[in-house]
């Protein structure tokens, strides 16, 4: 009987908040008012030159060795620099001219202008709505630190994974991005994941209105390392790009039926540092790495592989769509997709196997392993659902 009360009044506290915080009712005591403000200090480093990209978002131009990955403790001691790069770079089963030439459209994420000057990094400004749209949510959000449990209501996935019995120097894929409705303290995401035990390192797009304060498409990294798990720029990953934010606006997205675009990402390690790098494009341009020494397991190597989408609803409220936001059609131009899936091992890119392990917790989504069906898309894996679902 408890379980059937409280499940109402938790919904019924959360439409109320939410109502208040969207009208900008919410009053902060004067305490917590000054700890934002000091948070704020300390994530708003100061920029040498700011940007303000065309859909009205701010990012300061910090200098490399300010940026907020040096505040993890940690990474106090370094030897980083702006041109560090992998120093082993994975070779393909196959030639290079093998790698798929199809017509999927690029997205844009670099910034207008070339970006910021050369020695410093792009940082999204952070706004005292941010914090506050985070720490609101920041309970209820709480099943994306560790998914897959019933203590962790609200989170749903159709994912395709290897099994844990090798070591993974990588995963990739080309992601088709796409811009679905959500509602505030929700979100949609398509994502690659490696992981090792409790620790993993997502990379993707995101439509999340709680930590954008927009409902665009974003890249997004997420990052569970230790006792700091957080998105993009945060929590120990490094930036070198000064012309590519890593949780750009993604523009244009794929529409049902017609144009399909991809951003193409991977997370490689380097075999020889044992750092995790973030590589974008074909040509793998490395975005900026995650240091092994903010690692316990994944400084060493990985032990699974995902591709798949995830959704965030709070329990009781309608959960949103997920990939295209339809149902599995077989199609590449009406499924969300990734094309060229790929794992590294012994520092060699690969197919992933067949047989990989498919998880969906809910009927309203789906997911397929369609194997190498060549046609320059070589391995597909494909997944997506309608929503609407309200599940514990």
């Amino acid at each position: 009987m408890g379980l059937w009360v409280i499940q109402p009044y938790l919904l019924v506290c959360y439409l109320f908040f939410y109502c208040k915080w969207v009208e900008g009712y919410i009053k902060l005591s004067k305490e917590e008012d000054l700890e934002l403000e000091e948070q704020l200090k300390r994530l708003n480093k100061p920029a040498v030159k700011t940007i303000k990209t065309k859909y009205g978002e701010l990012y300061d131009c910090v200098d490399f060795y300010k940026q907020p990955a040096f505040d993890h403790p940690l990474l106090k001691n370094h030897n980083f620099h702006p041109e560090m790069r992998s120093t082993s770079i994975p070779k393909r089963v196959s030639p290079e001219n093998e790698v798929p030439k199809h017509d999927y459209k690029p997205v844009n994420i670099g910034l207008e202008g070339g970006g910021c000057p050369i020695g410093t990094v792009p940082i999204r400004r952070t706004t005292k709505d941010d914090l506050i749209r985070a720490k609101f949510h920041s309970e209820m959000y709480a099943p994306k630190l560790n998914p897959l449990i019933k203590e962790q209501p609200g989170t749903r996935f159709a994912l395709a994974r290897t099994k844990l019995n090798i070591d993974y120097d990588g995963v990739g894929a080309e992601i088709s991005v796409w811009n679905l409705p959500v509602n505030a303290s929700q979100y949609t995401a398509g994502r690659i994941k490696i992981s090792n035990g409790a620790e993993s390192l997502e990379a993707g797009w995101m439509v999340n209105p709680d930590l954008y304060g927009d409902g665009r498409t974003h890249m997004y990294i997420f990052t569970n390392a230790g006792q700091s798990p957080c998105f993009n720029a945060q929590c120990g990953y490094v930036h070198l790009r000064p012309d590519i934010p890593v949780d750009g606006i993604v523009d244009p997205v794929s529409s049902y039926g017609g144009n399909t675009f991809v951003i193409t990402l991977a997370i490689y390690q380097d075999v020889v540092k044992k750092d995790w790098f973030l590589k974008m494009t074909k040509d793998h341009t490395d975005i900026g790495f995650w240091p092994s020494k903010i690692f316990t397991n994944l400084g060493n190597t990985a032990t699974q592989t995902e591709w798949g989408g995830e959704v965030f609803s709070p329990v009781g409220v309608p959960a949103p769509g997920m990939g295209s936001g339809h149902e599995l059609e077989e199609d590449t131009t009406k499924d969300a997709i990734f094309a060229n899936a790929n794992i590294v091992v012994n520092n060699t890119i690969m197919d992933p196997p067949r047989d990989l392990k498919l998880f969906v917790d809910s009927f309203k989504y789906d997911v397929k392993n369609e194997g190498n069906v060549g046609d320059d898309i070589n391995y597909l894996i494909i997944y997506g659902g309608v929503g609407g679902g309200t599940g514990s």
